[in-house]
């Protein structure tokens, strides 16, 4: 094996590792903020309204920006 071949091995390896690492974290990030909005839904509908929010104070304090539509429900399903 050259050395050229061995740098672009462990590069590769390198990349290939980050990539993964970078897939692992947005799965868990989504996954907890599914958790995360699953909790909150009492009613269980799929939407957390004004109400549900009240829950979590970081959710309620950017819950206008959110809003975007300003029907003061969060749609969080899929």
């Amino acid at each position: 094996m050259t050395k050229l071949t061995a740098t672009v091995k462990k590069t590769l390896v390198i990349g290939m590792s980050v990539v993964a690492l970078q897939a692992i974290s947005l799965f868990a990030t989504a996954n907890a903020q599914e958790s995360l909005m699953a909790s909150l839904d009492k009613d269980l509908d799929g939407l957390i309204s004004l109400k549900e929010a009240a829950g979590h104070a970081k959710l309620l304090e950017k819950f206008n920006e959110i809003d975007v539509n300003e029907d003061v429900i969060l749609a969080w399903t899929s």
